[in-house]
C-alpha cells in the first residue's frame, strides 16, 4: 500500500486525506491485529442476534463438545483465566445453557442443556458463516494451512 503526504503539510500539520505510507504494512503482527479485529468484529455483530458474545460462545461450543468437562480444563483449553472462567460459567448456567453435573467425586463437570445445544449449533453456525464470508478465496487447504500457521505463533 503506497501512501503519499499532502505537500503543503508541514511535520506538525494533519495529513490530507491522501493516501500515507503505512510502515507497519509489513509487520506479522500488525497484520494479525488487523485481521483479528476484522473477524471478531463481523462475529460478535452475528452472536450478538444470539445474545452471545465471543467468550460465551467458545465456552458454549466446547462445552456442547465435551460433556462434562470442568472449569478448570475448560479455562486451559480456551486460555481462559480461571478468574474469568467462573462467571462465564455462572452466566451460561443462569441463562439456562449448561448445567453442572457430577462426573467424579472430586469435580463438577459442565453441560449443555437442550436449549444449549441448540444455541451451540447456532453460534457454530454464526462462525462458519464468518470465516466463509471473510475467507472465501482461500481454499480449504489454504485455510488448514494457515490455521497450522497461526497455531505455531501462539502455541510457543
Amino acid at each position: 500500500m503506497t501512501l503519499t503526504r499532502d505537500a503543503g503539510a508541514g511535520p506538525n500539520e494533519p495529513e490530507s486525506d491522501a493516501e500515507i505510507s503505512n510502515p507497519l504494512e509489513f509487520h506479522v503482527g500488525y497484520q494479525l491485529r488487523r485481521a483479528s479485529a476484522a473477524i471478531l468484529s463481523r462475529l460478535a455483530s452475528l452472536l450478538s442476534d444470539l445474545k452471545l458474545t465471543i467468550s460465551e460462545a467458545s465456552v458454549l461450543v466446547l462445552v456442547d463438545d465435551h460433556p462434562g468437562i470442568t472449569q478448570s480444563a475448560l479455562g486451559r483449553a480456551l486460555g481462559i483465566h480461571r478468574a474469568n472462567m467462573a462467571p462465564l460459567a455462572a452466566i451460561l448456567t443462569e441463562r439456562g445453557l449448561i448445567e453442572r453435573s457430577q462426573p467424579g467425586s472430586r469435580s463438577i463437570g459442565l453441560k449443555t442443556t437442550k436449549l444449549g445445544r441448540e444455541q451451540a449449533m447456532r453460534a457454530r453456525q454464526c462462525m462458519e458463516a464468518n470465516e466463509d464470508a471473510l475467507l472465501p478465496a482461500l481454499a480449504p487447504d489454504q485455510r488448514a494451512a494457515l490455521i497450522d500457521l497461526l497455531k505455531q505463533i501462539w502455541q510457543v
